[in-house]
């Protein structure tokens, strides 16, 4: 069972300083409720090919993956796929820009381990997630704006 989640959000800042505080991937904690890691695998941390270690609390448990950035077009988009980890994802970010600054569009796709959680707590998982990202939209336009 494949999920989607798509958000957008206009931020009065330019689409290159967008793009430069999403490629520094120290920010991802400060923004994003229950990342508890997010370190990069090898030397390189930044670009197409940098991988990361991730780990989110959900309800309790925590979910580790590895994900590899595959694309990155400065300053139009960053994404991601999961190489490793219970959750498969993709997604990314793309930055558009706008008369008063920047739209920065999210999309991502996963698969909740439904087989390990059930039907009912996947959709809470999935509640919950939407929730939370939706959260560090708000608060990274709230970093970028000041």
């Amino acid at each position: 069972m494949k999920l989607e989640f798509s958000s957008a959000i206009d931020v009065n800042a330019t689409p290159e300083r967008a793009f430069d505080y999403f490629a520094d991937y120290r920010h991802v904690a400060d923004v994003v409720e229950g990342v508890t890691r997010w370190q990069p695998i090898g030397a390189k941390t930044r670009g197409a090919g940098a991988r990361y270690d991730v780990e989110m609390v959900t309800f309790g448990v925590p979910l580790r993956n590895v994900l590899r950035l595959n694309a990155w077009r400065r300053p139009e988009a960053i994404g991601w796929v999961s190489e490793s980890g219970l959750i498969k994802q993709e997604g990314g970010f793309r930055f558009v820009r706008t008369a008063g600054g920047v739209r920065i569009e999210l999309h991502i796709g996963y698969e909740p381990p439904a087989s390990v959680l059930g039907a009912a707590v996947a959709r809470r998982f999935d509640g919950l997630v939407r929730a939370r990202l939706e959260r560090a939209m708000v608060r990274i336009r709230e970093v970028l704006e000041t």
